[in-house]
Formats: structure tokens, C-alpha cells, sequence
């Protein structure tokens, strides 16, 4: 189901009455009527960073034959550019995600830039799955399908000046590392800096010939696939890993979203290091391609790191090095986590040949 609904006066609307009215129209169109006795009740979530609020609503009703029953469903808030996520889900992800996807129930325009989005509420498995090698792999498998469906929906997508937005984070990720690197306590941060200098230089080039890679090219990617924002859902009789938080799903190389998850449980899972090569196989298999990771897709998917590094991951636990608040823990992680960025970017750089563009 997929309802849509303008209000004129989006800021004398209440919320609450808004989203009883929608989950009611929800429970209506499985059931074939209006939920009788509907009691709402809503739990605000956290995560959804761009999103104004996320929360789990519960609705407990009674049924024409008068059977108590209950419904959960995410709403999300969405305001100024995050509200583009309420396009994506109804242009990208109902059409070509939903075996990736929380479904879609209703969305609730409230003005040009807010809207209400309605989504199956998944009710979390396990708290942390990823060491598990059969949920890792079946992201890269589901992630495989997926890119390889949409080939020609890129422009299903809202706009979004991203290339812009990432050289402008590139910079910033540069001057902040420079000033660590200054600092004794953080100087091992500052060993590949030369490279990532390099690296920002040639940014506008390797992200052009990363987005003409072939067989990739450029298409749909979900734009922040990491172990946060993936759950496992009860379906058939079995477990299906799914991605929440689409916000920042744009066209760019599926090795941007492949990278991204590898790398993230690299940092967490030392098991997931030494089965990389295997879960990237998996990937390839399901896109379509033999599970041969030749030079040229190892230099792309390097380069597809570096991008991520340089999109907001590097600098993200740069500011966690820095921020004297933290505690000595977080800040030790964040710095491990910078130095493995670090790594990667060194690697784009050797991969890809810099020296000699």
C-alpha cells in the first residue's frame, strides 16, 4: 500500500491525529475496514540521523468481529533535504528494493519540503549479527540482486549534487587530519597524508573513470550500507537481511555500497578480513559476474573506498580523535578506525596509479 495525502496548511496539522488517520487508512486497506476502538501509542526511536524524528507506533484495535489486535509500524519525520528520502522509498525502493527494503505503507506529504513516511516495523533477530558469515554474505547477495535490477532507474532518483558536496567534505577531511597530524598524540594519523593529497587532487578524475567502470557504471546505490543500518527480518520460515535508512541513496558505482559494508565489518570483525575476498565473490555472483576479482574491479573497489573515506567516514572518527568530551576508549577505537581509512585510501592511491595521471 502506498497512500499520499497533501495538507495545505502543513504547520497547523497534528502530528499525532495525522498518524492515527494514516495508520488507520493502513489497518483499513488490509482489513477492508476502519480499525475500531484504535489506540496509538508512540515510542520515539534512535538512528535516522538526517530525520527530524523516528519512532515505533503501536496501534491496538479491535476487528469487525470485535478480536483485539495490534499493529507496529516506523514513521519518520523528514524535513528540508532529508524529506527526499520520502522520494526515494516511493520512487527507488517500492519499485525495484523490496526483497533490500522495510516495505513502504503510506506516505504523508505536509508540505513541499516535509513528509511522514510509513514502514514495516522489523523487529530486530539478533543485536548484532554481522560475525555471523551467512547474514554477511546474504547482504552482499541481496545487494548483488539489487544493483544489478536497476540499471536504468537512476533517474527515479531525487536530485542531489553529491559530487559536489563530497569534493567540499574531501577538503574538510584534509585540513582537519593536517591539524592532527601536527599534534604528537595523533602524528600516526598524518603517515599517508601526501597520498590522501594526491588522492583529493585527482578526485574529480577517479570518480569519473569509477563511474564509467564497466560492468558498473553508474546506477542506483543505497549510499550508507554499514552494519547500523542493516537488520535480519523473519521471512518464510527464514532470515532475510534487509537495509533500513535510504536517505542517501543516489546514483553512484555499486561498489561504493560494496565497499562500505566490507570495510565496515573489517573494523569490527577481524574473521571478516579473512573471508573478504569470499563475501566480494558473493557479491559478483549475484550481480551477475564471475567471482574473479581481477585488477581492475580491485582497483575500482579501492577507489570506491576512498570515496566513502573522504564522503564523511574519515572525518566522522577524526572528530571523535579530537573531542577531548570523549572517553579515552571511543577515542582509541575512532582513532584505530581512522588509521584503517587511512589505509584504504593509500591503497586507492597505489591502485590506481596516481603518480602517473
Amino acid at each position: 500500500m502506498n497512500t499520499l495525502r497533501a495538507f495545505p496548511d502543513s504547520k497547523s496539522m497534528d502530528i499525532d491525529e495525522t498518524i492515527r488517520q494514516t495508520v488507520g487508512d493502513i489497518i483499513a486497506a488490509r482489513s477492508g475496514s476502519f480499525p475500531q476502538d484504535l489506540i496509538i501509542d508512540r515510542q520515539r526511536l534512535g538512528g535516522g540521523a538526517e530525520a527530524t524524528e523516528v519512532a515505533l507506533v503501536t496501534a491496538r484495535y479491535r476487528t469487525p468481529r470485535n478480536r483485539p489486535t495490534m499493529l507496529r509500524v516506523v514513521v519518520k519525520q523528514l524535513d528540508g533535504r532529508a524529506a527526499r528520502e520520502a522520494l526515494v522509498y516511493q520512487r527507488l525502493v517500492a519499485a525495484h528494493a523490496v526483497q533490500i527494503a522495510p516495505e513502504l505503507l503510506a506516505v504523508e506529504s505536509l508540505g513541499p519540503d516535509s513528509a511522514l513516511i510509513f514502514l514495516e516495523a522489523i523487529r530486530r533477530i539478533r543485536a548484532w549479527p554481522w560475525q555471523d558469515q551467512a547474514a554477511s554474505a546474504d547482504v552482499m547477495h541481496r545487494l548483488g540482486s539489487f544493483h544489478a535490477a536497476t540499471r536504468n532507474a537512476a533517474q527515479a532518483l531525487p536530485a542531489w549534487n553529491y559530487e559536489a558536496e563530497l569534493a567540499d567534505m574531501a577538503e574538510t577531511t584534509w585540513t582537519v587530519l593536517d591539524q592532527c597530524r601536527r599534534d604528537p598524540e595523533y602524528a600516526a594519523l598524518g603517515r599517508h597524508i601526501r597520498a590522501l593529497e594526491r588522492v583529493i587532487l585527482a578526485l574529480p578524475a577517479l570518480r569519473r573513470q569509477l563511474l564509467c567502470e564497466q560492468p558498473f557504471g553508474c546506477r542506483p546505490i543505497h549510499g550508507d550500507v554499514h552494519p547500523g543500518n542493516a537488520l535480519l527480518r523473519q521471512r518464510n520460515g527464514g532470515f532475510q537481511a534487509i537495509l533500513i535508512d535510504w536517505g542517501r541513496a543516489r546514483p553512484g558505482s555499486p561498489l561504493e555500497d560494496v565497499s562500505s559494508w566490507l570495510q565496515s565489518l573489517c573494523f569490527w570483525d577481524a574473521e571478516a578480513q579473512r573471508i573478504h575476498d569470499r563475501l566480494f565473490a558473493t557479491y559478483l555472483s549475484a550481480f551477475g559476474m564471475e567471482r574473479s576479482l581481477t585488477p581492475d574491479i580491485r582497483a575500482a573497489y579501492w577507489t570506491a573506498g576512498a570515496s566513502n573515506a573522504l564522503a564523511g567516514a574519515l572525518l566522522y572518527h577524526l572528530s571523535i580523535v579530537t573531542d577531548r568530551q570523549q572517553g579515552k576508549a571511543a577515542r582509541a577505537r575512532a582513532f584505530q578506525a581512522a588509521r584503517n581509512w587511512m589505509r584504504i585510501i593509500r591503497r586507492a592511491h597505489d591502485w590506481s596509479g596516481i603518480r602517473q595521471m
